[in-house]
């Protein structure tokens, strides 16, 4: 079903693309059946779908690399060559994922597509998509591994502090954003929300890595608290409207579990 809604809103952004496009045509296949030129500038909305362009895109990627070993480099006070060492495992993940990227895109840009093989076009650049989503260097990049290997003991239970830290500041604003949608469909007093707030920080967990999921995450775990505890801050009527949020978002735990995404 999902994959079926970002199909339809996909063909219909990219036959509104090719149709200001003067070099694309749209053109029959069969009579009735239309087919679409799948330009560079769709290609990239279906990569990034949060980044204006490629270039834009690309640009972050590198930037994020530095400031991450400048943090590192202000936690442990890295060694030159420690920092050699993650700098070019920083250039040896970006060129995969950019020679990963031409490649597709050399492949599909300016192609003719029937919309009934969009679904293949979808999950060839599915991988891609979890890449940008989950962050190039994420988990299972070579700069993490490089990180682990490279770091004394000592500058290990730094790193891995400051990580922690870092995660919890980041985990709280996603808990933040998710009371906020919340409070759009359940209004909620400044006690309540307050309140709640400190509960799901105190009993739930950040992801095992942050995606687009994090609001889904947050709302996964909340499902699963003692009823009490969240009658003691909700009235019935609320606890009504929680329960169909939980059991809304319920349908996706399969799929966040395979992806590594819910926390243990």
């Amino acid at each position: 079903m999902v994959t079926n809604c970002l199909y339809a809103v996909a063909l219909v952004c990219s036959l509104a693309l090719v149709a200001d496009d003067d070099d694309d045509v749209i053109v029959p296949q069969q009579p009735g059946q239309p087919v679409f030129i799948l330009n560079a500038q769709t290609f990239d909305q279906w990569v990034f779908s949060n980044v204006p362009s490629a270039d834009q895109a690309l640009r972050e990627i590198d930037s994020q690399a530095k400031l991450r070993i400048e943090a590192i480099d202000r936690v442990c006070s890295l060694l030159p060559a420690q920092k050699l060492k993650l700098q070019l495992a920083a250039e040896r993940d970006i060129k995969k994922f950019r020679d990963q990227y031409d490649s597709l895109k050399q492949k599909y840009q300016n192609t003719r597509q029937n919309p009934n093989d969009l679904n293949n076009v979808f999950s060839a650049i599915r991988p891609l998509q979890e890449q940008w989503n989950a962050g190039i260097l994420g988990e299972s990049s070579m700069l993490n591994k490089v990180i682990k290997s490279t770091l004394s003991d000592e500058q290990s239970a730094a790193y891995l502090q400051e990580q922690a830290q870092r995660s919890n500041y980041r985990y709280r604003a996603k808990i933040k954003l998710a009371l906020a949608a919340l409070d759009s469909t359940m209004p909620m007093t400044a006690e309540q929300r307050d309140d709640f707030e400190k509960l799901l920080f105190a009993e739930t967990k950040p992801p095992k890595k942050f995606s687009q999921y994090d609001v889904q995450v947050v709302f996964l775990q909340a499902g699963n608290l003692p009823e009490a505890k969240l009658k003691n801050i909700f009235d019935e009527g609320q606890m009504r409207s929680l329960s169909r949020v939980f059991l809304q978002v319920k349908g996706m735990e399969p799929m966040l579990k395979q992806q590594g995404i819910l926390p243990d």
